[in-house]
């Protein structure tokens, strides 16, 4: 898992370096994070009993764009990676047992791949969903943070801390921690690229309709890594080791 860690944190660092003037788009009708919500609504079933797995790996392709959008390349291959760890077994696995994701994980655990106790093997579909999990978890937690008015940094700093440091060793942390003090946009510059706005038109409209989509996407992805997490603990594969 560590070259998967670490392309993590290169494209972490590269998110928080990139100067906001090179991300700036023409304001449209929907924001990106909008688009992103709408993606990810028809994940969870109706009566919250399993995540549609087809409607799953489709949305994480939609966030995979929204990386690209926002000039997040090395991220964005990064995700699409892991995305394409989970396909490969998807495509080949009978109907019945692709409906979901506890299905599909349930199927891939039965051939004996991981070790005991969540020890998954680097390149399976369980590696690669839970790194997806991870990382919408650190944005949900970095997102809901901001609704909250918090710094950008405190927030970015505080979801890493939540979400992905228990799962680095020494220098990840530090190397990861100094990076994100020292790289994030301020709050409103951060509000512009993720509405996807010129900065020059960005004023209390635009904050608003950016700050009621991020809400919109918080609330869809909670109850999503809620069932997510759930599964891979029923299934005992989470995965706690350290890079």
């Amino acid at each position: 898992m560590k070259r998967m860690q670490t392309i993590f944190i290169i494209g972490m660092i590269l998110l928080c370096a990139t100067p906001v003037e090179s991300l700036r788009g023409v304001r449209t009708s929907k924001t990106l994070m909008s688009s992103l919500a709408h993606s990810f609504e028809p994940v969870l079933s109706k009566q919250e009993e399993y995540l549609n797995l087809s409607e799953l790996l489709q949305a994480c392709w939609s966030f995979a764009s929204v990386l690209r959008e926002m000039g997040q390349t090395v991220l964005a291959y990064d995700f699409e990676n892991n995305i394409r760890k989970a396909e490969t077994l998807y495509h080949s696995a009978p109907s019945e047992q692709r409906r979901s994701l506890a299905s599909l994980l349930k199927l891939e655990r039965e051939t004996g791949i991981h070790g005991p106790h969540g020890a998954l093997q680097d390149q399976s579909a369980a590696t690669g969903l839970l790194w997806l999990r991870r990382y919408l978890e650190f944005h949900l937690d970095m997102y809901s943070s901001i609704l909250a008015s918090r710094d950008p940094t405190d927030a970015a700093l505080n979801a890493y801390k939540t979400t992905i440091e228990p799962f680095h060793g020494w220098t990840l942390r530090k190397l990861f921690t100094m990076k994100l003090s020292t790289m994030m946009p301020g709050r409103r510059d951060l509000l512009v690229l993720l509405g996807n706005f010129k900065s020059q038109e960005f004023g209390e409209e635009e904050e608003q309709i950016i700050l009621e989509d991020l809400d919109n996407l918080v609330s869809i992805w909670r109850p999503i890594v809620v069932k997510w997490r759930a599964t891979y603990e029923d299934l005992d594969l989470e995965d706690f080791r350290r890079a």
